[in-house]
């Protein structure tokens, strides 16, 4: 049967996966005449085919297949879409499997799980009963490890503590405790990596762990092949290259700011790596909650923290995004290159009120095509000016070149017929405040 897209209700809370994947969601988009129907319980609540149900809000269909499946609470519903992930798509990691076991154990052993049992637990996440014991034995410090991961996530949000105290069930005092509780075995941690972890902090030693075994660029000219993750969006700046200014620029617990967060590089990478995030743009996409809905041209968002240490700037780049955001006049792919700039200089005015240290990371690449005569505008040259003008001094410029495959074989010929080189640079300056 078919329903009205609009109509189709998706609950986070109910998704089994961490979040969504906007390359699989960008693909499907592409072949939605195949895709089998989304599954819907009696309320138009989502079961499966979070993907599916997005490419076709990409592609503004109004209607999508759907097939109804009976469910009889939200345990049961989320234990069914459990199920039907484990028969195809992207499995579950063992941590993910792990934390959801523990919260719905946690409800079997208070009485408030109605729609399932231990055996049910075992079964929808296919896992032996050594493996259940194994997780489930010191529930206690489990239960209270999820509780500080749940505060840490909202924390790296910049929530203040009493929203967190709200969310969690917690009082305002308490969260201020846990918080610098975290904060400082993050610390210890990091400094003696061999001392015994407790189980509560286990997840902190991954975390740490994964920051030490990154190898980060050593030179600042540096190429990678930018398709190779699960975040797909346009004008996407790859993970790796992020990372390497969040290691090279910020500490722990530093405030990072994103005006342009697009598909939520910044979100992912700060998680990561422990730095508290606050991520805006002009046009969230649906898939990411945690971007804010904000146009740069009315100053900076009203609820930005207090405290700002990093700045990632990743703009469209002019014509080179010229109706590929929105088609508004006051787009900043679609304006003026005067128009353009003066848009950059009030929000780099606006940076300088408010920040009163630390760095901004500002990328573009020179514009040639599209541009009238592909005339090569090198816009980073003014981006430098302007900053300097207000305040900001160059720490570092990084070139990242593209792959020649960006040109097609009519403009290469273009480019050899009228003799001139084409450009296959981006450039990346970090500011010093």
């Amino acid at each position: 049967m078919k329903k009205k897209t609009d109509e189709i209700v998706y609950r986070e809370d109910l998704y089994p996966r961490d979040k969504i994947n906007n390359s699989k969601v960008e693909e499907y988009s592409e072949i939605l005449s195949i895709l089998p129907p989304i599954i819907i319980n009696q309320d138009d609540i989502l079961i499966d085919g979070a993907h599916r149900l997005f490419a076709y809000k990409k592609k503004e269909q109004e209607e999508i297949d759907c097939e109804i499946l009976q469910t009889k609470d939200d345990d049961d519903l989320f234990l069914k879409a459990i199920e039907l992930n484990a028969k195809h798509g992207y499995q579950l990691k063992q941590s993910e499997k792990k934390n959801k076991i523990i919260k719905l154990y946690e409800k079997i052993l208070n009485g408030n799980a109605k729609s399932y049992d231990v055996q049910r637990l075992k079964e929808s996440f296919s896992i032996p009963d050594s493996t259940f014991s194994d997780w489930t034995h010191n529930l206690k410090e489990e239960i209270e490890s999820l509780q500080l991961q749940k505060i840490l996530d909202l924390h790296l949000q910049c929530k203040t503590q009493e929203e967190i105290g709200n969310e969690v069930g917690l009082k305002r005092n308490t969260i201020a405790d846990k918080i610098k509780e975290i904060e400082q075995n993050f610390k210890e941690m990091s400094e003696n990596p061999i001392s015994e972890i407790p189980t509560k902090y286990q997840f902190l030693a991954d975390k740490i762990q994964k920051m030490s075994d990154f190898k980060p660029i050593y030179y600042n000219h540096h190429f990678i092949n930018i398709l190779n993750d699960d975040n797909y969006h346009f004008g996407k700046f790859p993970e790796y290259y992020l990372e390497n200014l969040l290691y090279y620029y910020t500490k722990p617990f530093d405030v990072v700011f994103d005006p342009f967060a697009g598909g939520g590089t910044t979100i992912d990478c700060c998680k990561k790596w422990l730095r508290k995030y606050y991520c805006s743009d002009l046009n969230p996409i649906e898939t990411r909650s945690d971007i804010i809905k904000w146009d740069i041209k009315y100053g900076l968002p009203k609820n930005i923290p207090s405290r700002i240490d990093f700045v990632f700037l990743d703009p469209p780049y002019w014509l080179q995004s010229k109706e590929k955001y929105s088609k508004d006049e006051n787009d900043l792919g679609n304006m003026s290159l005067d128009n353009f700039y003066n848009s950059i200089e009030n929000f780099v005015k606006e940076l300088k009120k408010k920040m009163k240290e630390g760095y901004v990371a500002f990328v573009i690449s020179p514009t040639q095509y599209p541009n009238e005569n592909h005339k090569f505008e090198d816009h980073i040259i003014k981006i430098i000016n302007i900053f300097e003008e207000n305040g900001f001094t160059e720490e570092m410029r990084f070139v990242f070149p593209y792959s020649t495959e960006q040109y097609n074989g009519t403009q290469v010929n273009i480019a050899k017929e009228q003799k001139f080189p084409l450009s296959i640079i981006r450039d990346l300056v970090v500011f010093k405040k």
